[in-house]
């Protein structure tokens, strides 16, 4: 009755300012390019300065050994809901400029998306470093992976380094 599986589509462009949008159009790929990388590049800007300050400090040292943590006195739940928080309002922001760059809901992603995903997200930095999602060899390989030139072999190009990557570097190439 109201669409189910079919998700929501016709979704206007996003406006941001007189004349720059965030949408599908050709006529915008040099716009929505610049916007993404302003908001990589804030969304980093944030990070560091979440991770040197004295809430990334208590962060680190639940990272490390979360017992110790709170023997210390770090209120451990508290600061795991926070992040919790700070990482659903980037996953919003993030769906939010999707939907309006493609103009709808409701594409489900593939395994093989997922595994590019994984491996281009975490593979390079390693799960503690803040620069592992945006690292030369990520963007290098979704470049390459765009432009074809892995053909039909992504996934296996993606797999197979992912793999390597945890046996070989678990803690990231970085």
């Amino acid at each position: 009755m109201f669409g189910g599986a079919d998700g929501i589509s016709n979704v206007p462009a996003f406006g941001l300012t007189a004349g720059l949008s965030v949408s599908g159009s050709m006529n915008a790929r040099v716009s929505n390019y610049y916007i993404a990388w302003f908001l990589v590049l804030l969304a980093a800007l944030l990070m560091h300065n979440l991770v040197n300050s004295r809430a990334g400090r208590a962060l680190r040292s639940i990272h490390g050994n979360e017992e110790a943590a709170a023997a210390m006195g770090i209120d451990t739940a508290r600061y795991k809901l926070n992040l919790f928080v700070v990482s659903a309002v980037f996953a919003a922001v993030a769906g939010i400029f999707l939907t309006h760059y493609n103009g709808g809901i409701g594409s489900v992603r593939g395994v093989h998306n997922e595994i590019g995903a994984l491996c281009c997200d975490r593979g390079h930095g390693g799960m503690s470093n803040l620069w592992g999602g945006d690292s030369l060899p990520s963007v290098t390989l979704n470049f390459l992976s765009l432009r074809g030139y892995f053909g039909s072999y992504d996934e296996a190009v993606f797999g197979s380094i992912l793999v390597l990557v945890m046996l070989f570097a678990p803690n990231g190439i970085l």
